[in-house]
């Protein structure tokens, strides 16, 4: 099967699972509609958009997820996998984890679709146990709370096999001959949306961590172990992370930028930890555009702050257009999502104070 033929609908279908819509839509900003002739982007294909959190939480992810062009998509009775990161528990780390308030916003913005089941799940860090991570940040308890109707703190592969499916997408025996493909969550495979709540923050091994790395807490350990033998060459790490981005579609991603970790993530704990506070919330349906602004934005945050002790990626960092990072160069070379070139994506804001250097980083 080729590249342009395996697909996560293919799989469904084959399978005979739920199929899954890929949720796309264009807004506009609220604001007057542009002259087409004067509007270099008219013809976008895909939109992201950046609100600035003001007194309401629940307000700026709305309206981010609004402009990005809502979640009409989803229809009453269906499923929908809402994943979080809630890749461990680091005792006094900013940012490391989905903030409870953005989790509980797109929960009830989500409920008001009249789906039929929402679950709210994770697969933590090995280091971790999923449901003691879910109890401990407290991400259990308020996913109920807003209306989730399972909170899902997914078990390893060898507790509880079934709860997982090997698959093979494109390029899949590059890391993972020996197990004979990916091993991913079933019910994010099976579910009919797949709703992405990253947060924005670097990553010492893979440069950054936001909405295609999010995804990796859809995959079983057995999966991640060959990832991490690849971790000081971000190249070949961000390439991994692509080829298993292949198996998922997500409705939208919204990515929660209140806080931001610029140096020393994923945790931010360390001593190199540097975080900073954009207050912001980010949501595109395509995952690729949605990271390359999000490395914009952690980008021009780290250009301002001050960094004692640069971790392993700060050199890459502060040298690298967006587009040029490894996981965006990996995911236009494998054909992911429909970006294709950053001058194809409207970026809408609203109530950014640093939007225009941002998307000047973007649009370089």
């Amino acid at each position: 099967m080729s590249n342009d033929d395996w697909t996560r609908r293919r799989f469904l279908e084959t399978s005979g699972a739920v199929g899954i819509g890929l949720g796309v839509g264009l807004t506009t900003t609220g604001c007057p509609e542009p002259d087409p002739v004067d509007d270099p982007y008219a013809d976008a294909i895909t939109t992201v958009s950046m609100v600035g959190v003001g007194a309401n939480v629940e307000d700026a992810v709305r309206r981010a997820i609004e402009l990005a062009g809502g979640l009409d998509s989803i229809e009453p009775g269906q499923t929908v996998f809402i994943k979080p990161n809630a890749v461990g528990t680091v005792e006094g780390a900013v940012g490391f984890t989905t903030s409870l308030a953005v989790l509980q916003a797109v929960i009830r913005i989500v409920k008001e679709r009249d789906p039929g089941w929402i679950v709210v799940g994770d697969r933590s860090a090995r280091l971790f146990q999923s449901t003691t991570v879910f109890e401990e940040t407290g991400l259990g308890a308020a996913a109920l709370a807003a209306g989730a109707d399972e909170v899902y703190p997914a078990p390893t592969p060898t507790q509880a096999p079934d709860d997982y499916v090997t698959l093979q997408p494109p390029a899949w025996e590059e890391t993972w001959e020996e197990q004979g493909g990916i091993v991913a969550l079933r019910k994010v495979i099976e579910a009919d949306h797949l709703i992405n709540i990253p947060v924005a923050k670097n990553h010492r091994w893979a440069g950054h961590s936001l909405a295609m790395k999010n995804l990796m807490g859809c995959v079983g350990d057995d999966a991640r172990d060959p990832m991490h033998y690849t971790q000081d060459d971000a190249d070949r790490l961000s390439r991994d992370i692509v080829i298993l981005n292949q198996m998922f579609a997500p409705t939208l991603t919204v990515i929660d930028a209140r806080t931001c970790i610029v140096n020393g993530g994923p945790e931010g704990m360390l001593a190199d930890g540097v975080v900073t506070e954009p207050g912001l919330i980010l949501a595109g349906s395509d995952r690729v555009a949605l990271d390359a602004v999000g490395v914009a934005l952690v980008q021009e945050e780290l250009s301002r702050a001050e960094v004692p002790d640069p971790d392993a990626r700060y050199a890459l960092l502060t040298s690298t257009d967006p587009w040029a990072m490894p996981q965006l160069v990996h995911a236009m070379d494998l054909g992911l999502d429909l970006a294709r070139e950053h001058a194809e994506v409207r970026l809408t804001m609203e109530d950014v104070e640093l939007g225009a250097e941002i998307e000047a980083r973007f649009r370089a």
